[in-house]
């Protein structure tokens, strides 16, 4: 395509290290936000990252190469814009989007491919209107270099005084080739292009200092939490009975165990005396005589200890 565009052939290693370029931008930037399956805030980070790539290299080319013109760059976008619609739909059937209600790969590849036939065919206009286009392109950037602005500032890091001044300029130069206001534009050749440069430059420096600022923010957080867990975790202890080691006192003696109840093995004659010893009541009183009972009739039953019953 290139070839055929300038009308002259390329060296064999120049075509080369160009193709290997395009892959690798491929790669890192349209390929991740086509078929890239992680969350939406990565694709719109790599959308974003992509815009101002974009914006920086067709400002560049039409600043400072001579050989390249406005309609090169327009059939350029066109053609990207159909072959990026083109892989958009085919991923669509590919990847199974058409299964989730959530996914828009279609919709989306069908009018980029219908933006770029229009461009194709209206190219005259399209040319005629570039200013306002990169206008436009200019725009978004500032709107997002706005938006770290504004990140920074909430996040409580002053870096974002420098941020909004870039922001000023952004998007007072795209109103000013958008608005078509002469008086500005006039002062500098090719304004739109420059303005376009700057804000592809102010956009990538403003997601870095963004993004820096969000690990601080995270990091000064948690250390918040864990300082404030570490207060609060002294008044969660329970109250623990101090030793008596640590205040000087002697603790109380423990009362003694109560000594286990006699066996039952005995005659009941000397359960529940409430003396300590059997052998003290033997030496204070007499051995008592226990008497052989005999009921019945017969008196000759009783027991031969009676003196009176010799008969």
């Amino acid at each position: 395509i290139i070839q055929l565009l300038y009308g002259t052939r390329m060296e064999h290693g120049t075509l080369k290290q160009l193709l290997t370029v395009l892959v690798l931008f491929w790669q890192n930037s349209i390929g991740g936000i086509v078929f890239m399956k992680s969350s939406t805030s990565k694709s719109s980070v790599v959308t974003q990252i992509s815009l101002a790539a974009v914006a920086i290299v067709l400002s560049y080319l039409l600043l400072f190469v001579a050989s390249i013109q406005v309609s090169t760059v327009c059939q350029i976008l066109c053609g990207g814009l159909i072959a990026v619609g083109i892989i958009s739909i085919v991923s669509y059937f590919l990847a199974g989007d058409f299964k989730r209600i959530d996914r828009y790969g279609f919709a989306v590849g069908t009018m980029l491919v219908l933006m770029g036939i229009i461009g194709l065919i209206r190219l005259d206009n399209l040319i005629a209107n570039f200013e306002i286009y990169t206008g436009l392109m200019s725009l978004v950037l500032g709107v997002l270099v706005l938006q770290g602005t504004v990140q920074q500032k909430v996040l409580d890091y002053p870096v974002w005084i420098l941020t909004l001044i870039l922001t000023v300029n952004c998007i007072a130069g795209a109103l000013c080739v958008l608005l078509e206001l002469t008086i500005v534009t006039n002062r500098l050749a090719g304004f739109s292009n420059w303005i376009l440069l700057v804000c592809g430059g102010c956009c990538l420096f403003s997601m870095l200092i963004t993004w820096i600022c969000i690990l601080l923010a995270a990091k000064r957080d948690k250390k918040a939490a864990e300082s404030a867990e570490s207060e609060s975790e002294p008044a969660q202890e329970p109250a623990f009975e101090v030793p008596p080691e640590t205040t000087g006192q002697t603790a109380p003696a423990p009362a003694p165990a109560p000594a286990p109840a006699p066996m039952n093995d005995g005659p009941a004659e000397t359960h529940h005396t409430g003396f300590d010893s059997g052998q003290d009541v033997q030496s204070d009183f007499p051995p008592l005589e226990s008497p052989d009972l005999v009921f019945g009739d017969d008196v000759s039953h009783h027991s031969s200890s009676d003196p009176d019953s010799g008969q």
